[in-house]
């Protein structure tokens, strides 16, 4: 356990939720991370979904560690490991972590930190060091996670950003952080949050999908709450600062899959999980145009061109699709690129 410094650094509570299935090979470097950054009050909670390899055994030499709950149950899938492990959290940030992913030292120190300055935000999220054996998986990551790269600080809302399109904005599960205020209003929905999407056998043919991927008949933790957290309007907060080492390996999921599949399964899923969220959560009524322009002009910006250019399709649908008359709507259209793209330089 973390040496106490003052009492100042260890006013936040934090609860570090670890989902595990089959990763018996990473699971206690995992672990061991969090262990080592934990403050007095801290608690691991990590649940296992039914491994079937070594994982049982290594968590064994943690039953025993009154800061650490482990939780063995059937296979549940990702989803519903992370719901159960956040369900029996008890911190007031509840810090989420992917078994074969571990945490860089200082995280949570900077996390309880920018917790205490910012009381106002919901959700934190960090970006990741990427690393593992395979270059042509860690390049192809690199590049999807530099294009939805947002300057540091609060993001402002992304509501209807979300509604419309799907949009991320987040991190991989490891680089999650969410106020237990949050956590509770999820795990009131859960039941409404299922996190199976049907991929046609023939679409699954063309694009390599192998017909046992969970990652192409499953939505992702991830993708839930992040986008979920959109919609119920959570105010949130990126750090450029890596908070996590996000392995790359031959099992990883998603990075394991063509880069067409991928580019197929997140469209796919975001209009998805962004449809599924409004509903469980009664957000499903078409916005005025007013509410988009207002979430455009107070929002950060993507750093990426393209990026930038992608969000402006995103929120002119949004304004397509508002309660306004047409020709509102028509007349709102040109706003969405004034706000979104930067002006033209001066010589």
């Amino acid at each position: 356990m973390a040496e106490l410094d003052s009492e100042h650094r260890c006013a936040c509570r934090i609860s570090v939720v670890v989902n595990n299935y089959n990763y018996a090979d990473y699971l206690a470097e995992s672990l061991d991370s969090a262990l080592s950054q934990l403050c007095e009050g801290d608690d691991i909670v990590v649940v296992d979904d039914g491994s079937t390899d070594d994982s049982h055994r290594i968590l064994e030499r943690y039953r025993e560690m009154p800061e650490v709950e482990v939780v063995i149950q059937p296979n549940q899938r990702q989803l519903t490991a992370v719901f159960n492990g956040l369900a029996l959290a008890s911190g007031e940030l509840c810090v989420l972590l992917d078994s074969d992913d571990y945490l860089l030292p200082g995280y949570l120190d900077r996390l309880r930190r920018l917790a205490q300055r910012h009381p106002e935000i919901d959700l934190f999220f960090s970006d990741a060091e990427l690393g593992g054996r395979s270059r042509d998986g860690i390049r192809s990551m690199r590049r999807v996670l530099d294009a939805m790269s947002l300057p540091e600080g609060p993001t402002g809302l992304t509501r209807w950003g979300t509604w419309a399109g799907g949009e991320f904005v987040g991190t991989p599960t490891s680089g999650l952080a969410l106020r237990k205020s949050l956590v509770n209003r999820f795990l009131d929905v859960r039941d409404q949050l299922p996190d199976y999407m049907p991929v046609g056998s023939r679409i699954s043919r063309l694009l390599g999908i192998p017909s046992d991927s969970h990652t192409g008949f499953r939505l992702s933790a991830d993708g839930i709450l992040v986008r979920g957290s959109s919609v119920l309007g959570a105010r949130k907060y990126h750090s450029p600062t890596p908070a996590f080492h996000y392995r790359i390996h031959g099992k990883n999921a998603f990075a394991g899959l063509g880069r067409l599949a991928r580019l197929y399964l997140r469209m796919q899923r975001s209009r998805q999980i962004a449809a599924l969220t409004s509903r469980a959560m009664g957000a499903a009524r078409r916005p005025f145009v007013s509410e988009i322009l207002e979430e455009i002009s107070q929002r950060s910006h993507p750093l990426h061109f393209r990026r930038r250019l992608r969000l402006v399709l995103n929120y002119q649908y949004a304004v397509l699709r508002a309660q306004d008359s047409w020709w509102r709507r028509l007349l709102a259209l040109p706003k969405v690129p004034m706000h979104l793209l930067p002006a033209p330089r001066t010589q």
